[in-house]
């Protein structure tokens, strides 16, 4: 004689289990909930997929110049860690490019040597009148 199907003797994930079941779902809607789930994984794996497909052929993130009253520098498109490149040299007449920053104000100076990209960013160029250090 078979046991009551409340009793019957499971196997899971960690072995043979002998409680009984929590749930109230017959073989056939826990099949179908296992299927429901799969199909879930599978969606999700192909979203995860067409992002880095979609992340890979992204230009970057841009990086602006403004050369705050001197000659124009070329926008870049770096990826996301990545080191910027020293824009070509900009002038303005009177002035001497002292460096690039992120505030206008010019501290601190950007390291085009070892400060990485991680957002959308604005260099500003930072002058010093003409013999002065």
């Amino acid at each position: 004689m078979a046991e009551p199907s409340s009793t019957r003797r499971r196997y899971g994930l960690f072995g043979v289990s002998n409680y009984p079941a929590k749930s109230g779902l017959d073989e056939r809607q826990r099949a179908s909930m296992a299927r429901w789930a799969a199909g879930v994984v599978a969606l999700l794996a192909v979203a995860v997929i067409v992002l880095l497909l979609i992340s890979s052929k992204s230009p970057g993130l841009t990086v602006t110049f403004d050369s705050q009253g001197g000659s124009e520098a070329a926008v870049q498109h770096v990826k996301y860690g990545a080191l910027a490149q020293e824009p070509e040299p900009v002038v303005r007449p009177g002035y001497t490019l002292a460096g690039w920053s992120i505030a206008p104000d010019g501290a601190p100076l950007w390291d085009f040597s070892s400060d990485t990209v991680t957002g959308t960013l604005t260099l500003y160029a930072i002058w010093l009148p003409e013999g002065a250090s």
